[in-house]
Order: structure tokens, then sequence, then C-alpha cells
């Protein structure tokens, strides 16, 4: 076995647009009570959280009550961070890479924390609807009990208005805080509330958050294999739908979340602003929905797919109602009580006055080289110059350890590189070789084809291997990636890089320089665009 395999192996054990024209009438009609609601027979799993019975998913992590004895189903999100920091929030990468729609949904810097906290396991949590609201629930929230609810209720609910979405979690909210108050999370005296989501709410939940592999998070879609006809309903074989689906019917996310893809476009809670090359635009624009319809192409669905409409309909002047436009609620709180406030406004003073916020640009030493000369008193000047001295000496070795930390993950790409490298020409020559025996069992008879049978399974056994096994060194290839491109600086990344190839070239070790050189490309790329797919992943490690 090669010192490549040997490096790579201890490294993947340590890595691992129809619309309607008019707006449909809005929510006037008395939501029943909770006497009422009792009378009612209640809905079965089918109408509550129906991918249990539909593709056998695990059961929703919170069904909070509703009127017409029905139920909506939610998941709770975890966002890990500091929970000691009232401040802390998980920063995340949103967005994608492609030019193309670059305006809308190009790569930005998101940060993110829940409304909640799971003190014992040390995360913060908000939660969001399981599926898109359906009609079922749509008539409850509307007091429509009377007639008896079927499948054609389970069908995701269409043709709201921005504004009618957000009066669907208004009513919704005050039901529950007048009938089922104890339903809703709580934390203290902060109570929950259902809102329209946030963009990167809803992101962070649809690409996995916390749970999915983070190698796989900055993916295009949530799943790196698998056809989006497994998850989602969208527009194929040419013809356009022309009416929404039921929901739970396809495979969810890794979060356990239903046609996050297709089916209805969800409405978000903040208006439309483009991306600025990687910030959010000044100008603010309509209304925002995400994940694409179900009249929406395979290439049109994606996870950083964004699509701005205006409030109004220029033709009706009324407020725009899409067809397809559904609503996929979070349960949130407010952030500053009684009892947070003074933890709140503390812990802000005390970042703001050391400098460890993320907008803080002051040079420690410089601002010391000021205070240093300005001194007056030359004993007080002498204890400045000497913290000063220390403080140099001290950036000067952490400098040192990330930078040859920054060596270290550079050689292990450069090892990685290789190994996929061989391992495809591998998988390439073994499949070429099972392909013939196939072939010749095919003609053969009797002693002879026995025993090119099992020549052939043989070959698929040792095929299938090699597969799996390329496939987790990818996947430590693109964490190395990841790491290099968001932990390093690029002044260190290149300064590591140079240096490397300096001391590799001075040690006679030039076969090290040609998959090191490789690598580095590779991260240029990656850097641009880290949201590629595996397949895209592996051509550029082996094609450059």
């Amino acid at each position: 076995m090669s010192w490549v395999r040997v490096l790579t192996g201890m490294l993947c054990w340590a890595a691992s647009a129809a619309l309607s024209q008019d707006a449909v009438a809005p929510l006037d009609l008395p939501i029943q009570d909770q006497t009422e609601a009792s009378e009612t027979t209640a809905w079965g799993a089918d109408l509550v959280d129906p991918g249990t019975v539909r593709v056998g998913a695990a059961p929703a992590d919170l069904i909070l009550p509703m009127p017409c004895g029905g139920g909506m189903a939610f998941q709770k999100i975890a966002v890990p961070v500091d929970l000691e920091n009232p401040l802390d929030d998980r920063r995340f990468r949103m967005g994608q890479s492609e030019a193309r729609t670059g305006f809308a949904d190009y790569l930005s810097q998101a940060y993110l924390r829940g409304a909640f906290a799971e003190q014992d396991a040390g995360y913060s949590y908000y939660f969001i609807a399981r599926y898109e609201l359906t009609v079922a629930q749509y008539r409850a929230l509307r007091g429509d009990c009377d007639a008896p609810f079927g499948p054609r209720d389970s069908f995701a609910k269409g043709d709201l208005s921005w504004f009618e979405a957000v009066d669907v979690t208004r009513r919704y909210t005050e039901w529950l805080l007048k009938n089922e108050p104890d339903a809703l999370p709580s934390q203290a005296e902060r109570r929950g509330f259902l809102r329209l989501p946030t963009e990167p709410e809803w992101e962070f939940a649809v690409r996995g958050g916390a749970r999915i592999d983070a190698t796989l998070f900055p993916g295009r879609r949530f799943f790196a294999t698998g056809d989006l006809s497994e998850y989602a309903h969208f527009q194929s074989g040419g013809r356009a739908a022309d009416s929404l689906r039921p929901v739970g019917l396809r495979q969810p996310n890794p979060l356990g979340l239903f046609d996050v893809y297709g089916n209805a476009e969800e409405l978000m809670l903040e208006p439309f602003r483009m991306n600025a090359i990687g910030r959010a635009h000044g100008q603010v624009g309509g209304l925002v929905t995400r994940g694409g319809a179900i009249d929406a192409e395979e290439s049109q669905i994606y996870t950083a797919q964004r699509r701005e409409y205006p409030m109004f309909s220029p033709r009706s002047a009324v407020a725009l109602a899409g067809q397809f436009f559904g609503l996929r609620p979070v349960i949130a709180s407010h952030i500053v009580s009684e009892a947070s406030f003074d933890a709140i406004r503390d812990g802000w003073i005390a970042q703001a006055e050391s400098g460890t916020g993320d907008e803080q640009t002051v040079d420690p030493l410089a601002a010391l080289d000021r205070l240093t000369r300005d001194e007056l008193d030359p004993r007080r000047k002498q204890a400045l110059s000497e913290v000063q001295l220390e403080f140099r000496v001290f950036q000067e070795s952490t400098e040192l350890s990330l930078k040859q930390a920054a060596k270290s993950s550079l050689l292990s790409g450069a090892a990685f590189v290789e190994t996929l490298v061989t391992d495809t020409v591998q998988i390439s020559e073994l499949d070429r070789n099972a392909r013939v025996l196939r072939d010749r069992v095919a003609v053969s008879v009797g002693p002879q084809r026995d025993q090119l049978m099992l020549s052939f399974r043989a070959a698929v056994e040792r095929l299938t291997s090699l597969r799996a096994e390329q496939e987790t060194f990818l996947l430590s290839y693109r964490a190395m990636l990841e790491t290099l491109s968001t932990d390093f600086p690029e002044a260190t990344r290149t300064a590591a890089y140079e240096a490397l190839t300096t001391e590799l070239s001075e040690a006679g070790q030039t076969v090290l320089l040609t998959p090191l050189t490789q690598f580095w490309s590779d991260l240029d790329v990656y850097v641009d665009q880290p949201d590629m797919s595996l397949e895209e992943l592996l051509d550029l490690a082996i094609t450059g």
C-alpha cells in the first residue's frame, strides 16, 4: 500500500409561473372555538402527518392542534450556538455559484439562531412546518368544519397572496393562544408564535441544517444521489401541471421536511433584494417565493432558487395571489424579554468593548502602537512597549501555526488527488473487465460458464467496494477543500502553497508537486463554486 493511500485513509477516518389575476377572498369567517372543535371528529394521520402513512416516515417532532379537530406537524431545527452568549449565532453560506442567476441567488453569508434553547444538548432551535399548508388546514382556519374532510383536503393550498399568508399565521396563533396556549413552545416567559419563515431559516432547514454532512450542505440540492422526482412534484415529460398535489407523497429531506422542492412555491417573510456580489442590495422589491413550483422544470428547482413577484396585480389592482403560492410557517418568539434584557445588554457592551464583533476592523497592534506613542509617562510607555512586543511575538507564532496547518491541509489534498486519480483508473479497468466477463458468460455453457460467473461476481464485488471507497475519499476531499476555503485567509493559503512547493522541490520530492499543483488549481475553482456536485468534484480532481 502506497504512502498516499495510508495518509488518505487516516484523513478519511479523521474527516468523516402561472398566476391568478385576482386575490382570493380574505379570511373573514370566524374560527371555531375550542368547544366547537372538540365536537368535530379528529383528523387522521393522512391529514395531519401524511408522510408517516404514505412513505413510512418517522412521526413529526411536534403537532399543534387546530380548529375542526385538526393539526399541523412541525420539525425541530437545531442551530448549534453558544447558549451562554445571547449574541452568538451560527454563520453559514447561502446561495449558489452560477453567474446566470447570481443577481438573485449568488453566494452570501447568513447568520441564524433559534428562538428556543435546549440547555442540556447545548443548541438553539426553531420549528418549521413539516408540510406546506394544506386545503384541510386552510379550511379549518376559516371555520369551514361542517363538510367532511377527505383526500382532496390533503392537497397543498395555493392561490394565496402574501398578505393572506401573513394573516393565516396571525389567525392560527390567536386561535392557539385562546384555546391551546400550552401547545405552543415557550422559553421562560417567551411564548412562541407562527409567522412566515425568513430566507435563512428556510434555506438552512431545506439544506439539512446541522444534521447533514458539512461536505454536502453547500450542494445545489440536499441529496447527492437520486432523482428529483423522488423528492418533488415538478413539470416533467414536457407537460406543465395545472394544479397542486397532495403533500407527503415524495421522500423528505434529511430533517424530515416534505415538498420543499416543487409543488407550492413557498412565500417568505421578507421582501426581495438582489444579491450585490455577496451582500444584500439596498433596493427593496416585491415578495419572494422559494423552492420552485409544480409547473417549474427540473433545472429551475434547487435550494438557493429565489423568485420575485410584485406585491399587487397591475390588472386587478389587488394583492397578487399566485396560483401556486403556498406557505410553510415557522414557530418563532420575540427576543428581548424582562428576564433576558440584562444578559443581552451586558453581553453586547462587553463584545463591543472587546472589539470581537464581525464588523470590527481595528488592528490591535496598530492600536497599541498609537497608545505607546501617545503615552507621556516613561514607565507606562515602557510597559506598553513590552506588551506590544509580546503581542507581536504571539501574533507571529499564531500566523506560523496557521501557515503550518494550511501546508498540512494542502499536502493532504494532494494525497487525495493522487488517490482519486488512481482509484478512477482502477475502477475503469475493472469495469471493462466485468463487462467482458459478462459477455463471455452469456455465450458459455457448462463448467466454463460456472467459472466465468464466479469471476464476474468477484469483479462486481470488487468494483462495488472500490466505488464505495472512492465516494468516501471524495467526501473527505470536499471537506479538505471546504476547510481551506473557509478557515484560512487567502494570503495564508497562498503563502503556505508557495512555501510547500519550495520545500518539496528542495527536498527532491518532486513526485508530489504534480498532485499538489492539481489540488491548488482545484481549490481555486472550489472557492468560486462550492456547491458543485460530487460528480463535478470527481471530474475536477481527475482532470483539473
